[in-house]
């Protein structure tokens, strides 16, 4: 059982009567169940593929959590295709048009097609324009991200007791700027 006290501000009543400057409120929460980790319900949760006929292999009108777009989930069917065949060795896909057309949507949704072996990372423009990091750097964190490619440090860490510290006073090389 958790008691939390909040004092109230003078002059404010409760159910119960007035209250004065040193009064609080108790709060008793009698159960305290513990949080689920529960999947988070992002913008394009609901795709849950390209939407293809299985027979014909173009795009139904509504399919896979997809609405319109036959012709670029037909194409999009098309890429993977070429991809499960090994086809599509050394090179890309590049998704371009106008924002609020589909490209992430689309894009999700080949790498469903593909399986959990092909990594997803959706990037916005907003990350790689940004005034703070270099756009190669953060392409590179997308691209190890995507491989997997973790990249450690390797530090030497002294453990005891520091007993003296001396300091020593030397010029400065830059001229006492």
């Amino acid at each position: 059982i958790y008691v939390h006290t909040f004092p109230l501000s003078p002059g404010m009543e409760v159910d119960e009567g007035p209250i004065t400057a040193g009064d609080g409120i108790k709060t008793f929460v009698d159960e305290v169940e513990h949080t689920v980790r529960q999947a988070r319900v992002a913008a394009h949760s609901h795709v849950k593929g390209l939407g293809l006929d299985p027979v014909t292999r173009e795009a139904l009108p509504n399919a896979g959590g997809l609405v319109g777009q036959t012709l670029a989930r037909t194409a999009a069917g098309v890429f993977v295709d070429l991809v499960k065949m090994k086809n599509m060795a050394g090179r890309a896909l590049l998704l371009a048009g106008p924002p609020g057309t589909g490209k992430t949507a689309i894009a999700l949704a080949i790498a469903q097609e593909l399986g959990d072996k092909v990594p997803f990372c959706p990037i916005v423009a907003s990350e790689v324009y940004s005034s703070e990091v270099k756009k190669t750097e953060i392409l590179m964190e997308n691209f190890r991200r995507a491989i997997g490619l973790r990249v450690k440090e390797k530090k030497e860490v002294y453990e005891g007791e520091v007993t003296e510290l001396t300091p020593v006073e030397t010029s400065n090389p830059l001229g006492g700027y």
